[in-house]
Formats: C-alpha cells, structure tokens, sequence
C-alpha cells in the first residue's frame, strides 16, 4: 500500500530538491550575461571562463555544461563558444528572469535562513541589479530589495559583500524610481552597518558608494543625509590608497579588466554635483580605474566621457583635500596635466590671475583680447554674453554657451566673504547650491539679509541680472518661508539614545542598534571615529549629558582598557562615568561578555555592574530591539507631539 507523503515531508522535499536547482538556473543566466557582456567588450581572453568552482550548491558539476547547452539551444551556441571567445548572438532576458520565481526562492531564503541559498542568490542579485532599470524594477517588486535588505543585518562577509555591490548597483542603474523604493524602505539606514564593516573594504566601498549615489539625487538628498550613513564616506576614503586597492581587485575576474565606458560615465553626477562625498568617492573610483586603465594603455577612455574635465574642475576648485588629492592622483595617472589651485577670491582677481584661468579651462586663445581690456575679477564675474559677442571676439554662440557654463561654476565655487558682508552666498546655497553663482550680482546690486524681504522678480531679473524665471521663483518661495528657530541662547535637543561601545569588538553591534532604533523613531548618536581628546571630547561628553537614554555595548573584553585606568583616559570609561553622573537611563545590551570583578574597575565606574543587562541575540534580532524598547523613554519628538496634544485638549 502507497503511503501517502505528509505535508511537512512535502514541504521538505520542495526545499531540498526544487529549491537548490531554481536558485542555480537563476545564478547560470545571470552568469552568463555578465560573461557575454565582458566578451563583447574586451574580445576573447583565457580567465574569462565561466566560474563554474563557485557555483551553487544542489546540481552536480557535470550537469553545468548540459543545462548551460540547453538554455542556448537552437542558436548553435556551445558551452565552448564562451571559453573561445567566439562570437555570438545570445540574448538572455534578465526580465523574465526576474518573474521566472525569484520571489519564491527570496521569501523562501529570509523563512529558513539558508546561508548557502543566502549566497546564491545574493550574487544572482548583484549581477541582475546592472542590467536595465525595468529589471530593477520587476527585481524589486518580487521582494529582492527586502531579501537585501534583511541579509545586511547578517555576519556572512560573502552575503554582505553581495548585498553592498547589488545595492550599489540598483542605486546607480536602477534609475529614479528604484532610488525613491530605497529611501522608502529605508536603504540608506541599513547601508550604516556594512560600512561601518572593518572586516571588508569591498563591503565598505560599494555601501559608500551605493549611499552617495542616493544622495546626489536631491529629490531625496535629506533623508539620505539624515541617515547618518554619508557621514562615514569620506573618512573610509581618505584611508585608502587607490594603488593597493586596484591590486586587490586585480586576482577577480570580474574586476581584473576594470569598468567599461558606460559604467564609469556613472560616476560623472557625482563628480560634478555639490555633495563633496560624491566627488570623493568618485575621484577615488577613476584612480583605481586609471590603474587598471593604465596598464592596458587605455586612458583615452577617461578623455571621451568627459571624466577630465570634471576631475580638473575638483583640482582646480574644489576646497576638500581628500576629493582634491585623489583627482590630482586620477590626472597624473591617466596622463593629463594637473592644472593649478584657483585663488578662490575671484572678485580681488587681477588680469594676471585672469590670463591663468582662461588658460586653464581651455580658452587660451582668448588670453591677448582679455589682457588688452583689462579684464579683472569683478569684470569676469560681471560678463554677459553680449560682452562677449561684440567686445571679446567670441563670434561663435557655442563658443559663448562653453565660456558661460565654466564661468557659471567658478561663480558657484568663489569665496565672496571680501565682497558679502552679510553672507549671502550661504542664504543662497541653502535655498539650492548652485544659486551661490548670483551672490555677487545681488551683493552688487545692494541685496542684503535686512532687505531681501522686499525683492521682486523686476529686481532679481534687472537688477541682480537673474536671468533664469525658474530660478527667481525658487529663490522668491525661500524668501517668503519662515526663518529657521536660532539657538544661540539653548542648545539645541539632544539625541534620544546614545550608543557606547567597545570599537575592536562591538562596531558591528554597536552600528545594527543604531539603525533598528532609528528606523523606529529614535535619534541616535554613535561616534563614528575616537578622535583625539579636545573639541570632539567635549562635544562627546555634552552628547551623553544631553542624551535621554545611554546604551552601552558590552562586548568582549568591553572593559578590559578600562581596568586600572584611574586618569580616565579610555574613552568607555569616560562616557560611563558620564552617564552616571548625569543619572541617565542606561541600558546594556550583552554580546560575549564576561562580568569582571568589581574590584578591577575603577571606583567611579563600578555602579554600571549593578545594571541588569539585555542579551543580544543575532538570530533574534527583533525580538531583543522590541526588548530594549521597553527599557528606552520614548523618542523625543514623540513627546513633544503627546505635550502639544495635552496643550490643545486643554484649550
């Protein structure tokens, strides 16, 4: 008699057979286009064989090159066209892909916690994430960014690394939409903990650059920006060297020949926005790009997308020195000339100073007609087009359209403070940063902040010669707002929670806390780098003072530096001291961590042992944050909203 399956051994079944081989036809197509497109850029080379070592677990190795024959079927293409380098027209829908059950194989993997199906299909993501933005999108809808997402609160470095590559590759060719799906299930958050990773700089880097692509979007720069991640990039950066991690890359396939043409044309917005975090992080990709370039003696690439011109623009203007050194760096490597460091105070210009600037944006030619007229600062930054037609010589209007758009940025990155008493160029930033480049026509015209009020778009356009109407308008809309609360009597509110930690063994506890608390409401602050004692340790000590909750990490060997440290100089035992003394809420969350003998701390320190700890569970994750919940007082603003209620029942 057939004994009837139970719906358990079913299930079983399902998942140990249909689950592994699904999850490897996704992983072979999405391989397989990556693999095609590298061979339709660069031509047949031997290490651009398919990886089939890494494929996935649950299909034997010899049945690759049957499956992979049949997915080609009818072309006439062979497992061995690849291995070749022959031509070939396959065309793989990375569409259908994304609709073929990915949504099943993803709700599956977050239900059972599957690290090896977690691997699989966190690198099927990274490879489709590039293709196009409708695949972004149907990728997306299936759950994948929710399957990323989740995965980022993980320990797996190969899991991770795969979510920070396909997160930065779903912000730079997911397109708008995909950005704005980000921002609503809260990416930029979730991006803090991987780069805030010391385990991986690979993990790190595409986390900095998935969050400052997001950023350079500005319909959805402020919440990018209120995350807290943006704030890592520049310091991760600046501890690089472009070379070494060029080397790095160079033992994977997949980066060994370095980016095309298209991809690196991406990187262009950053570059060329106003976040410097964008230009840094970019400045940095074009020189390890321009390593590996070099090599292949291929750097007319960076010249044909327009990458030089922007990098000199950054030399040339840009008053960060981490974004200033790097694109003198990418320069010297691609062989270009490194032009020089512009004198910011273009209004105090001389002719002289003139002749170098024309000369270094490409309008040499022009060098003998402005030197002949005299023309100084003020006159550069009062020139129209009509000067230019019927004094300068300039005859072609594309010639004029040229000059006018690289005066339009010196404008916007001059320093006015000689000319701007009341320092309208920041009024002017804040409304839209590249409105810095009317500040010395509005200074010009008499504009200051005890009259703006009373500006009209006649006198933006004939006046401070706006000619822009969108722009007189934006700038007219701000005039009209509320001006922002001053706090030059209070400080301004503290954070909700602040988050004590050991660095060497609680960074990566210490980062998911702040994110699962922040995107439940709370205000957190973390201190991203121990700086030296000074301003940063005053400005430290007022954040737990003014901190309604305290959070303190206890790791391994958490307190070990803080054992016979009576001038209290380890940072841990200064911040709980702190607390202590300032009666906040404090509350432990352990993680490995052994109770010391109270007799080994310092004497000032020793209440905190009397302190019931929370334990911190990774498999639990949300079970333990909904526990801690009810320890913390509620976020601030949550409050304020209950008083104000109170108030207006009362009326």
């Amino acid at each position: 008699m057939k004994k009837e399956l139970s719906h358990k051994a079913k299930l079983s079944n399902f998942w140990l057979i249909f689950v592994p081989i699904l999850a490897y036809e996704l992983w072979v197509i999405a391989i397989l286009h990556s693999q095609l497109s590298r061979l339709r850029q660069h031509g047949p080379d031997p290490s651009w064989v398919l990886p089939w070592a890494e494929a996935p677990q649950g299909r034997p190795r010899t049945r690759c090159r049957d499956y992979v024959s049949e997915e080609a079927g009818g072309s006439g293409w062979e497992l061995s066209d690849v291995q070749s380098g022959c031509p070939c027209d396959l065309v793989l829908d990375e569409d259908y892909v994304a609709r073929l059950g990915l949504g099943v194989i993803l709700n599956l993997a977050q239900q059972h916690e599957d690290a090896q199906l977690a691997r699989s299909v966190s690198g099927i993501l990274e490879h489709m994430f590039k293709h196009t933005e409708e695949t972004s999108v149907n990728l997306i809808s299936n759950g994948a960014l929710d399957a990323l997402l989740f995965w980022c609160r993980g320990k797996d470095p190969t899991v991770l690394r795969h979510c920070a590559v396909a997160l930065a590759n779903c912000a730079m060719y997911g397109g708008h939409r995909c950005q704005r799906w980000m921002i609503e299930k809260q990416a930029a958050e979730w991006l803090f903990p991987l780069a805030f990773s010391k385990e991986d700089e690979l993990i790190r880097f595409h986390a900095c650059l998935a969050v400052t692509v997001l950023a350079a979007n500005r319909e959805i720069e402020k919440e990018v920006v209120k995350s807290g991640t943006l704030e890592l990039v520049e310091p991760f950066i600046a501890s690089l060297d472009p070379d070494d991690f060029a080397r790095s890359l160079s033992d994977s396939a997949d980066c060994m020949q370095g980016k095309s043409a298209s991809d690196l044309q991406h990187l262009l917005p950053l570059l060329d926005g106003t976040r410097v975090e964008g230009k840094c992080i970019a400045a940095f990709y074009l020189c390890v790009e321009a390593s590996i370039k070099s090599r292949q003696r291929n750097t007319k690439i960076f010249q044909e997308i327009g990458a030089v011109q922007s990098l000199k623009r950054i030399v040339m203007y840009c008053s960060m020195g981490t974004a200033c050194l790097l694109a003198k760096k990418a320069l010297s490597m691609m062989g270009e000339e490194v032009p020089k460091r512009i004198f910011p105070s273009v209004s105090n210009w001389k002719t002289s100073e003139v002749r170098v600037w024309l000369q270094q944006v490409d309008f040499s030619a022009y060098c003998d007609r402005f030197q002949e007229l005299q023309v100084d600062g003020d006159l550069l930054l009062n020139m129209t087009d009509q000067d230019l037609s019927s004094d300068l010589g300039m005859t072609a209007g594309l010639t004029r359209k040229r000059f006018l758009r690289e005066l339009r940025v010196l404008k916007t990155y001059a320093d006015y403070s000689t000319s701007d008493p009341n320092n309208m160029s920041d009024w002017l930033a804040e409304v839209d940063p590249l409105f810095r480049q009317y500040t010395y026509g509005m200074v010009q015209s008499g504009v200051d902040r005890n009259n703006i009020l009373n500006l009209n778009d006649h006198h933006l356009q004939y006046d401070c010669h706006i000619e822009n109407g969108v722009h007189r308008a934006k700038i007219l809309s701000a005039n009209r707002k509320p001006s922002k609360p001053c706090h030059t009597d209070a400080l301004p509110p503290g954070p909700d929670v602040f988050i004590s930690y050991r660095r060497t063994t609680g960074s990566q506890l210490a980062s998911l806390l702040k994110v699962h608390l922040q995107v439940r409401g709370y205000s957190v602050f973390i201190d991203v780098e121990k700086l030296e004692a000074g301003k940063f340790e005053d400005k430290l000590v007022q954040s737990v003072q003014r901190a309604q909750n305290f959070i303190l990490v206890l790791s391994a060997n958490a307190l070990d530096k803080c054992m016979g440290d009576t001038g209290m100089k380890d940072w841990v035992h200064k911040e709980i001291v702190t607390a202590l003394a300032s009666k906040k809420n404090i509350v432990p969350v352990v993680d490995n961590f052994v109770w010391p003998e109270p007799t080994s701390l310092p004497e000032d320190m020793r209440p905190i042992l009397n302190f019931n700890g929370i334990k911190w569970s990774h498999e639990y994750q949300k079970a333990t944050v909904e526990k801690i919940l009810r320890f913390l007082k509620e976020p601030q603003d949550q409050t304020d909203r209950a008083n104000k209620s109170k108030e207006q029942e009362k009326k």
